[in-house]
């Protein structure tokens, strides 16, 4: 009949045998234990492994040299060998009941064990002296434990802080990219569109016409026929610019040559122009032109003009300049806004860069006693951020550290000294005052270090010696009657103040 072999580590136990047990396939199944190790713990194990093979439909048989294991198997009819091939030769039945091996069942001596593993004393260790001693050495002992490690100490410092300036100078501009040592800052440019008006009173004066020329006109005709003159007929001068007058009412020139008819004339414009000499009104416009002869045979006469004031060249040029003043100042109050508090503004770059709206009232050549500008413009302006700043010069001042100290946070401040220098590439120079404040780094563990076990005293004077403070350390103790600090480093806490 086949059997199944299963190897038996040495730390198996039930729940693993039975694991193994699991993936069998054959109609008996044999368990070898190790050689002189004991896995499992009596009948019990012995007897669900049992049950498990027989729920496989194996029966389970033991390799093993243990009288334990085989004595408990004999009791539960589970056939045991003494070797693997004692297992295949030999048919699987119930062994003889072997009895469990019965120990020497002699009570041992135990005064003799007693006294061999406790002899008695040397005799001078049993003195009263003695033992008194050995009580004086452990109490001292005990209270060099208590006096080594119950006291302790806290040392509260509060170092001297020193501020680290220095003055470099810098150089902005549109063409660097980014901060670098060299003192370069990028310049960011901005741009703002603005717009307003403005008024002034205007300065020039100029004539303007008033009132129009009268006079009266003679028609001549020149042909046979009735010719009719209707009102608003115009007639006019030679020469460039003509002056222009116009009948006033109809007229009816008689048929006949020669004939003529008097008609009042009026200036077509206001004005000195209409003011002119007999005979200067000698053409006819329109269809008349060629059928009718005409002519003043007196002066006109009334045209007249008077003196008003009209914006010139110097009022416009002026006003502009005063408004563009004034949005000058509003760029710069309005991009003040928008800065944060740090940045730094350079109002020397300040430029007018494009005019998109620009409107005269009243409009050039008309008169006018105030004149008004309506200016819609863009300008630029340069700035430099507060976070390059602060960079430009943290790394400054950090080039220039002294290793021991480390900077305080928030603590850095950026002045510029001196006028900004605008240069013509476009760039600005200028000198920046930068300072913060340094404390000292303090190694809480050189501290205590340096003071254990040091009277309170000479700890004090110690640590006025080598730390950088502004006041003398506050050293407290426990026990406060204690007069030394802790032999322990552990035992001395440090503050930072």
């Amino acid at each position: 009949m086949k059997t199944q072999v299963i190897h038996l580590e040495q730390h198996d136990d039930v729940i693993s045998i039975r694991d193994k047990m699991s993936w069998i396939k054959a109609r008996r199944v044999l368990l070898v234990w190790p050689t002189h190790k004991r896995l499992l713990t009596g009948t019990l194990d012995l007897l669900l492994l049992k049950r498990h093979a027989t729920s496989l439909g194996a029966q389970l048989g033991l390799v093993t040299r243990s009288e334990e294991i085989c004595y408990a198997a004999d009791e539960l009819r589970i056939s045991s060998f003494s070797t693997i091939s004692e297992a295949q030769s030999k048919p699987w039945r119930r062994r003889a009941i072997r009895f469990k091996p019965i120990r020497n069942a002699t009570s041992p001596d135990l005064r003799s064990l007693h006294a061999e593993f406790h002899p008695p004393l040397t005799a001078w260790l049993d003195r009263p002296a003695a033992r008194l001693s050995f009580f004086t050495l452990g109490v001292l002992a005990f209270i060099s434990i208590l006096l080594l490690f119950v006291p302790s100490a806290t040392i509260s410092l509060e170092p001297a802080p020193q501020i680290q300036e220095l003055m470099f100078q810098v150089n902005a501009s549109p063409d660097v990219a980014e901060v670098n040592l060299a003192g370069s800052l990028p310049v960011r440019v901005h741009e703002i569109i603005v717009e307003g008006d403005k008024t002034t009173l205007t300065t020039g004066q100029t004539m303007v016409p008033e009132n129009p020329a009268y006079g009266m006109a003679s028609f001549r005709n020149l042909t046979a026929s009735v010719i009719d003159i209707p009102a608003g007929t115009v007639i006019c001068t030679r020469g460039e610019p003509a002056v222009k007058f116009t009948t006033n009412q109809d007229g009816v020139l008689l048929g006949g040559v020669n004939n003529t008819i008097d008609i009042p004339i009026k200036a077509y414009e206001p004005g000195l122009s209409g003011n002119l000499e007999a005979g200067a009104l000698i053409a006819i416009e329109g269809n008349l032109g060629g059928q009718v002869a005409v002519t003043n045979p007196d002066p006109t006469y009334g045209g007249t003009e008077h003196m008003v004031n009209m914006p010139n060249v110097t009022d416009r040029t002026h006003l502009r300049d005063l408004l563009l003043a004034d949005l000058r100042q509003k760029v710069l109050e309005q991009f003040s806004d928008q800065l944060a508090s740090s940045d730094l503004l350079f109002p020397g770059t300040l430029v007018l860069t494009k005019v998109l709206a620009e409107t005269y009232q009243p409009a050039e050549g008309l008169p006018g006693e105030i004149l008004r500008l309506s200016l819609r413009v863009e300008f630029s302006i340069q700035y430099i951020r507060a976070a390059d700043l602060n960079e430009l010069a943290s790394a400054a001042l950090d080039a220039g550290k002294v290793e021991d100290w480390h900077p305080v946070n928030e603590t850095t401040v950026v002045e510029m000294t001196g006028n900004q220098v605008y240069q013509a590439s476009g760039g600005t120079s200028f000198e920046i005052h930068a300072s913060r404040m340094l404390f000292p780094n303090i190694n809480v563990a050189n501290v205590a270090r340096a003071v254990q076990g040091l009277p309170l005293e000479k700890a004090n004077q110690r640590l006025e010696a080598m730390l950088p403070l502004t006041s003398s350390p506050v050293i407290e103790l426990f026990p406060s009657w204690w007069p030394w600090l802790p032999l322990l480093q552990f035992r001395i806490m440090i503050t930072i103040r």
